[in-house]
């Protein structure tokens, strides 16, 4: 579905029209303001009243800037946020955009004794912005008028005028996928629309959970999450943190501490980590080392942390010698993927996570890569039955994987960073800007596949199919030309996978098959100096 963006002068109900929009079809609701108050921790009008209605203006930018690209998404905007020209651009570049009209008489009778709208708290200011805002709505695709009318039958007619379709019917049956390890057993979830169902899959409802999130996760579902553990009458502290994988560090583990000591949380209480790969590899971290170890729960809300990230028990942060290099292992007691969730991922971030399913499918599963060859038009139309197939297939095999090496003794989890030795070196090389985690490791597995074609039986006509399908699916095959082997390379000595110089390797036999090969590391240079 073409994303929905709600315009008009405040008081003409555009979050509320929004939400109906978004309950009648297959989209999610998401607010700017709402955004941008998780990002700051304070209200809309403490912003203008402390910091100036410039400053704010300037946080809708930066809003919009972020959410280019999503989809599937009924946006709520400020009433002002069309002032500017760039951000007229940016919405109607992002959807169809929709303008609530609405009268004077109408927002006043709306907003009396609302004290929390910092721009009417002058005598006629409602009259003076509606004059003031005249033609600047203009660019709408559409508009219908509010006055008289309930959020639900504006919801219908914007409906209507869209040839917008009901929400369409979603599998219920969810795969299981049980995970045993020596440190603990819990079970994976898998299905379309089975997040409303939260509490069912919780053996023991915790009287206080923490939810960690980022402000665009946070602004699509923390609300939602909150009212469906509020209905158990679960004590919610949402705690918001910067999106980015710059941000996966001690510091901000160390604010989150801070929170979670101020209110009191024990070991009791659960922890629950809401959005992609960042979000549970921290809030792991802090579930393992708080008061040594609390409840945790994952909702990962991205492909690849729902093949990946969320799932396996490996917690950590970055340093600035390497990523991941402080952490631990903490296996969570539920992990709850739901494929709706993807919908409305940007086409970056979605084939961000497709990187890490073609390796998954390489090191064990031909099948699944035949799968993935065959139906990548299903795949990147985000057809449920695809996803959820190979969402369930990915866990299935990282599953059989962790249960037969949780903590990297035996070598056998390796298998499961083919890819990530290049890949982290382009992530530290860039220093955890410009390049994605699955963008990184999609060139990594370009690369190690021909280091693979020098240690193995694997067939020139193999890496050929490697590389057509990572193109097919347009994610990279070569090192940005800003990064040169030469300026990376020393990120290979930090790799936790070196020990003693010699460099444990996931080398490719097949398509499906693998093994690990220890390679002295100054070996494993000259490979990458010789492609």
């Amino acid at each position: 579905m073409q994303n929905i963006i709600l315009i008009g002068f405040m008081g003409s109900g555009k979050d509320c029209v929004g939400r109906a929009i978004a309950r009648r079809s297959d989209s999610t609701f998401l607010s700017t303001d709402r955004m941008i108050e998780l990002a700051e921790k304070r209200s809309i009008s403490d912003i203008f009243k402390n910091s100036g209605e410039v400053y704010f203006r300037r946080l809708e930018q930066k809003v919009l800037k972020s959410i280019s690209g999503m989809q599937n998404i009924v946006l709520a905007t400020g009433g002002g946020i069309v002032k500017d020209e760039q951000n007229r651009k940016r919405l109607s570049k992002l959807g169809k955009v929709v303008h609530l009209e609405v009268t004077a008489d109408t927002v006043k009778k709306r907003l009396a004794g609302d004290d929390t709208r910092p721009l009417l708290k002058q005598p006629g200011a409602v009259e003076n912005l509606l004059h003031e805002r005249a033609g600047i709505y203009d660019f709408a695709d559409l508009g219908t008028g509010t006055d008289g009318k309930t959020p639900d039958q504006i919801a219908e007619i914007i409906s209507k005028q869209l040839n917008l379709c009901d929400k369409q019917s979603r599998p219920k049956d969810a795969e299981i996928i049980p995970v045993n390890t020596s440190s603990g057993a819990y079970n994976v979830h898998v299905a379309s629309g089975i997040l409303d169902s939260l509490p069912l899959f919780i053996d023991k409802l915790p009287k206080r959970c923490a939810i960690i999130t980022n402000p665009l996760v946070g602004g699509l579902l923390l609300d939602r999450v909150i009212d469906i553990l509020s209905s158990q009458n679960i004590e919610v502290l949402p705690i918001i943190i910067p999106d980015g994988e710059r941000y996966k560090s001690l510091k901000t583990v160390s604010k989150i501490y801070d929170i979670l000591l101020e209110n009191r949380f024990d070991r009791g209480d659960m922890l629950i980590g809401l959005g992609g790969g960042v979000i549970t590899d921290i809030t792991g971290f802090v579930a393992a080392t708080l008061k040594r170890g609390c409840r945790l729960l994952n909702i990962p809300t991205t492909l690849l942390s729902q093949v990946d990230a969320g799932v396996g028990g490996k917690t950590g942060v970055n340093h600035s010698a390497g990523k991941n290099l402080i952490g631990s292992f903490y296996q969570p007691e539920l992990v709850l993927a739901d494929i709706e969730l993807l919908k409305t991922l940007s086409e970056r971030e979605f084939r961000n996570g497709l990187a890490e399913v073609i390796k998954t499918a390489l090191i064990r599963d031909k099948d699944l890569f035949a799968y993935l060859e065959s139906e990548k038009l299903s795949v990147l139309n985000r057809e449920a039955k695809a996803l959820q197939k190979i969402v369930t297939r990915c866990q299935e095999i990282k599953r059989d994987i962790v249960q037969a090496d949780e903590k990297e003794l035996s070598g056998i989890r390796s298998l499961l960073n083919f890819g990530h030795t290049v890949g982290h070196m382009i992530e530290a090389g860039s220093h955890y800007r410009g390049v994605k985690h699955g963008e990184a490791v999609a060139i990594g597995m370009a690369l190690e596949a021909q280091i693979g074609r020098q240690l193995s039986d694997l067939e020139e006509q193999e890496i050929g199919r490697i590389i057509t399908l990572i193109q097919d699916f347009q994610l990279p095959i070569s090192v940005p030309e800003k990064l040169k082997l030469k300026t990376i390379r020393q990120h290979l000595l930090q790799d936790k996978k070196i020990s003693n110089g010699v460099l444990k390797l996931p080398v490719l036999m097949g398509i499906g098959n693998s093994k690990i090969e220890e390679l002295p590391w100054d070996r494993f240079v000259s490979y990458m100096d010789q492609i």
